[in-house]
Order: C-alpha cells, then structure tokens, then sequence
C-alpha cells in the first residue's frame, strides 16, 4: 500500500506526493539523485518526477501507467549529465526526418513531371498563343 500524502493543489487538481510504490522505485530515484520526489498529477492521471534543486520542480512525466523500472530508466537518461547527447539524438533524428521529407517532395515532383511529359507527348496540338490566358467558362 502506498504512502500518500496531499502535496499542493492547483485549480481543480492537486499533486499527490508518493512516498512508497511496490518496486521500490521512489527509493532508486533518490539513490540517483537525492532531490527527486514523485507525484500523481489527479488532473493527467500520471505520475510525475520532480526535483527539489529546481525552483520549478517538474523533470518528466512517466509515459507508463504505473511505476516501474522504465521510469528509472527514463529518470537516467534525461538527466542534465546527458544533455549533450540527448541534442545529438535530437539533431540526428531531425535530419532524417528533413532527409525523408525531401525524398518525399522530390519524388512527388518526378512524378508530376513525368506525368506532364507523358500527357503533352500523347497530344500533339498545343496551342502556345493561349497557353498564358485565363479561360472563362
């Protein structure tokens, strides 16, 4: 059974302090860092990590339902230590989505070219003096 106690309210929710969970895992977060706490968030229901060094607590919201080792896991690779590989990650991962989006504009344009190609090969009248004006039904 889990230790609870009301921490602080905003508006219509409050954060629940968590003292105590079946794995243990709010003892293994203070075993990383001393200043980490966790709360259930009644508004989101989920449980957030937050730090006590910070002036604005909040770290991470735990993207599992219950608390497990993930959410040490999670705690560890978003710590401050690993910020400058968490921008590389980012960085390489915004590349292959710029890289993915232009292969996919390039390949739309092939199509559409050779789609233009095909239909002005196939009709052999074109008549260039009224190729630039507006046609009016």
């Amino acid at each position: 059974m889990r230790k609870k106690d009301k921490m602080w309210g905003r508006g219509r929710f409050m954060l629940i302090r968590i003292f105590e969970d079946v794995f243990d895992i709010t003892k293994r977060l203070k075993e990383i860092d001393e200043s980490y706490f966790v709360v259930y968030n009644t508004q989101k229901k989920k449980y957030e990590v937050h730090s006590s060094k910070q002036k604005n607590t909040y770290c991470l919201t735990v993207p599992t339902k219950t608390l497990d080792s993930r959410t040490v896991g999670l705690t560890l690779k978003t710590r401050r230590e690993n910020y400058e590989k968490i921008l590389k990650e980012i960085d390489e991962t915004n590349e292959k989505i710029e890289k993915e989006s232009k292969r996919q504009i390039d390949d739309l344009c092939e199509f559409k070219a050779k789609e233009m190609f095909s239909y002005s090969k196939s009709h052999d009248e074109i008549n260039f003096d009224d190729a630039y004006k507006t046609r009016w039904a």
